[in-house]
């Protein structure tokens, strides 16, 4: 078993890498990030500054193993030009 360690950053912000946890493989500690991922989004969707939440893996060295992440994008389709889209219909024959 080799210990790897995880870095968060979920709705309150970037975790310490001081969560330590023992694994057979670098798979199995990557396996575990997605589903400790899953839980972080169950809580409430990512806010804040970053839009995101993330786990970090790291090697037993703190040498950055994978990161995964989910990341929250909003599009506000109220900001398109009224003008535009009306020529676009005229030209569409709509």
């Amino acid at each position: 078993m080799a210990t790897y360690y995880f870095q968060l950053l979920d709705h309150q912000g970037v975790r310490p890498t001081e969560m330590a946890y023992d694994f057979d493989n670098a798979e199995a500690a990557i396996e575990e990030a997605r589903t400790a991922l899953t839980e972080m989004a169950a809580d409430g969707l990512p806010g804040g500054e970053y839009n995101m939440l993330s786990v970090e893996v790291f090697d037993n060295k703190r040498r950055p193993v994978r990161e995964i992440r989910l990341v929250l994008e909003e599009i506000d389709k109220t900001l398109f030009d009224a003008s535009s889209q009306g020529s676009k219909e005229s030209h569409d024959g709509h």
